[in-house]
């Protein structure tokens, strides 16, 4: 992958993190976007650290001028984009959907699903243009089984699927591949931090495979998506949460 250039969008989270190293060892170039300016420096340092390349920008991945400025830049500055990855979201508010507020649901709707839109929407021409690309997705294990209290969150990870499978047949004639990645519960800090040790010991106990993922064997799915040994493979989502589910 010497030469290439993926952008992975909330880059500076548990599981971002782990694929922007995980693309930076792969050989690609890696823009980092995500609104949390120190945490998105620090993992550009370490990526620097380990002899990769790339750039961060800071962003609200909501806005859709300042997604079309950013990619504009990037594309103007490196010539192209062959890989694009949308990580950033969250559940962002637990409530039963009388208490959610319409602000609360369509934040959540933003974060998730508008986000993968407007980064998607950005590269598609230059995509198109070169005639090769891959764009993978982040939905949910929750996205598939729904979740109480997480219904705008559940919706918009199922409206990721959609979105992608429209997508993907949309680019096919170009070569360009759209795929979604769905981890299950996965050993992020912002995750752990929700649990006691013995509650995230027990939590493990529910997955087939007795544990939580590890954010790098979520990023090894990613890297999979994006290489050349997944070329004939568009429109699919990739399950890693240990056999948590089985749709």
């Amino acid at each position: 992958m010497a030469n290439s250039i993926a952008v992975v969008n909330g880059g500076a989270g548990g599981i971002g993190a782990a694929v922007v190293l995980r693309l930076a060892r792969d050989g690609f170039r890696v823009v980092i976007l995500d609104k949390d300016e120190a945490a998105g420096r620090e993992v550009l340092d370490e990526l620097r650290g380990r002899g990769g390349t790339g750039d961060f920008f800071p962003i609200d991945l909501t806005k859709q001028y300042d997604v079309q400025r950013v990619f504009e830049n990037i594309i103007s500055d490196l010539g192209t984009v062959d890989a694009l990855v949308n990580l950033a979201g969250g559940t962002l508010h637990k409530k039963r959907i009388e208490e959610l507020s319409w602000d609360e649901w369509h934040e959540v709707i933003d974060v998730n699903l508008t986000s993968t839109f407007l980064c998607c929407r950005a590269v598609i021409a230059t995509m198109k243009a070169n005639r090769k690309g891959a764009i993978i997705n982040t939905s949910s294990d929750i996205g598939f089984t729904g979740s109480a209290e997480r219904t705008a969150y559940a919706a918009a990870k199922a409206g990721i699927i959609g979105f992608s499978k429209s997508l993907a047949l949309e680019l096919a004639p170009f070569d360009v591949r759209v795929n979604v990645i769905a981890p299950g519960r996965t050993a992020t800090q912002r995750v752990m931090s929700r649990y006691s040790p013995a509650a995230w010991t027990e939590a493990g106990k529910q997955i087939p495979m007795g544990r939580a993922a590890d954010p790098r064997e979520i990023a090894a799915g990613v890297a999979f998506l994006v290489g050349d040994d997944s070329n004939f493979i568009t429109g699919q989502t990739l399950q890693v949460n240990g056999g948590l589910i089985m749709p």
